[in-house]
């Protein structure tokens, strides 16, 4: 009777541990999938510019108030292949009135896609493209002499993501174009790098930097233009507020330099550069965290395109 005893009950601890096992490698399953999720962001901040070298001088201010939003969406085509789509929309506070600042940003926007293949587990590689565009301020007496304050922007390249654990390394690089006035970036290459760390799954510290080579005064000179920016970012979720419930919060910096080098004449080298703080909130959705989002859903992004477009006009002073 005790050896009928021993082996029901060694045959009841296989049966739930086989249950036990099965349920896990389920639950692994569904966690290595592909969801249909999105992001929806919003920022509030201050942007300070500033003349480091040769012509550029802001002479109206050197700051403005920004605010910026946008918007990711990924979809799964099959078990791991994906399709994102994002919007982005940046302006100033000056944006709809009669005092915009001379040759500051007032505003730029944004529309793309990227195609991956994509492991949760690993990583992903894939493509991008984009187009959208960047609009600078202009004072009365220098559009008589300039007209046109906006270029079309145009974008695509290649991009990966390798996951280690709680950290995600993103690489990104391509060919950006612009359309519109001769001072404005144009034919340019990009590199950007962007390294995410999930202090918990609702927690996140960022750090990035990309560097910029086109050429600028086309007509003229042709000249070079060098971007490097750098930034980083903090997010988090406060749990339980009363009437929203958790939400999800960020704070950031961004900043920049633009220089501009004549082959021609080295005195009218020129550079300038500026920095962003911002505050804002984000809300998902078809996930449960920040990281789940980052390895299965909506997460991959570009930068400001038409930012750095834009920036080749204040330099041609």
């Amino acid at each position: 009777m005790k050896k009928l005893i021993c082996a029901g009950s060694f045959a009841l601890g296989l049966m739930i541990s086989a249950q036990t096992a099965q349920a896990d490698n389920d639950s692994l399953e569904r966690e290595l999938q592909l969801v249909v999720s999105g992001q929806v962001e919003s920022w509030y901040g201050v942007s300070l510019y500033g003349s480091e070298t040769g012509v550029v001088a802001f002479t109206d201010d050197t700051s403005q108030i920004m605010s910026g939003l946008s918007g990711r969406v990924s979809l799964p085509l099959a078990s791991h292949l994906s399709l994102q789509m994002d919007g982005d929309f940046e302006y100033s506070s000056t944006m709809l009135t009669d005092g915009q600042q001379d040759d500051l940003l007032q505003k730029s926007f944004l529309l793309g896609g990227h195609l991956s293949f994509r492991n949760p587990s690993t990583g992903l590689v894939g493509g991008f493209a984009a187009f959208g565009s960047g609009n600078l301020g202009q004072d009365p007496r220098a559009a008589l002499i300039n007209p046109v304050s906006a270029a079309d922007v145009r974008a695509v390249g290649g991009e990966f993501q390798l996951y280690l654990h709680d950290v995600t390394f993103y690489g990104q690089g391509g060919y950006l174009d612009s359309k519109g006035d001769d001072d404005f970036l144009r034919d340019a290459v990009f590199g950007r790098g962007v390294v995410r760390w999930f202090i918990t799954p609702d927690t996140r510290l960022q750090a990035e930097g990309a560097y910029v080579v086109g050429s600028t005064d086309l007509i003229t000179d042709d000249d070079e233009m060098t971007i490097i920016e750098w930034g980083a970012r903090f997010d988090t979720a406060l749990p339980s507020l009363p009437i929203v419930g958790d939400t999800n919060i960020f704070i950031g910096y961004r900043g920049a330099r633009f220089e501009k080098q004549d082959p021609t004449n080295p005195q009218e080298d020129s550079s300038f550069a500026d920095h962003t703080i911002m505050a804002g909130f984000a809300m998902r959705f078809g996930v449960t965290s920040a990281q789940e989002q980052d390895r299965a859903g909506a997460t991959l992004d570009f930068p400001n395109f038409g930012r750095w477009v834009a920036a080749g006009q204040p330099l041609d002073q």
